[in-house]
């Protein structure tokens, strides 16, 4: 066979083994999904903690876990752990009577996730900032 035959040949099999790949393996990319609930005029950090020992599951809306911040900006959740990937939560303000009010995206720094460890138990947290008076770039990608 011609180097060029072999060339083809290989490019083929390389395609249909990524064809292939895509079909039987479907690209989904993963995806944090939460909605937080932030008490209406709060504006500093939250900490959601999670693998709290005795502390409540997260309550689901469709495909998103419920996170009800509370006026300290804590929330702790028995949720073993966090979700990982694209970011795609929803920020609400609420009020005394439950009603909400989104908080744009320019008004949200997503600061990180991280961990601590006691004996053997391991928990998670994620950490954020909210403002209502440094809304803009450099609040969302900063937190300043």
């Amino acid at each position: 066979m011609s180097r060029n035959v072999i060339t083809a040949l290989f490019g083929l099999v390389a395609m249909l083994w990524t064809l292939g790949f895509i079909v039987i393996h479907p690209y989904s990319p993963s995806s944090t999904n939460d909605i937080y609930l932030i008490p209406e005029g709060y504006e500093g950090d939250i900490r959601v903690n999670y693998n709290v020992q005795g502390a409540p599951l997260l309550l689901k809306e469709g495909k998103y876990d419920v996170i009800p911040v509370g006026t300290d900006g804590i929330y702790n959740t028995s949720k073993p752990e966090m979700e990982y990937g694209l970011v795609t939560d929803l920020y609400f303000y609420v009020n005394a009577a439950g009603e909400r009010t989104p908080i744009d995206k320019l008004c949200v720094c997503v600061k990180g996730n991280g961990s601590s460890e006691i004996g053997s138990t391991v928990t998670g947290h994620t950490d954020l900032a909210v403002t209502r008076t440094k809304c803009g770039e450099d609040f969302m990608a900063w937190g300043k």
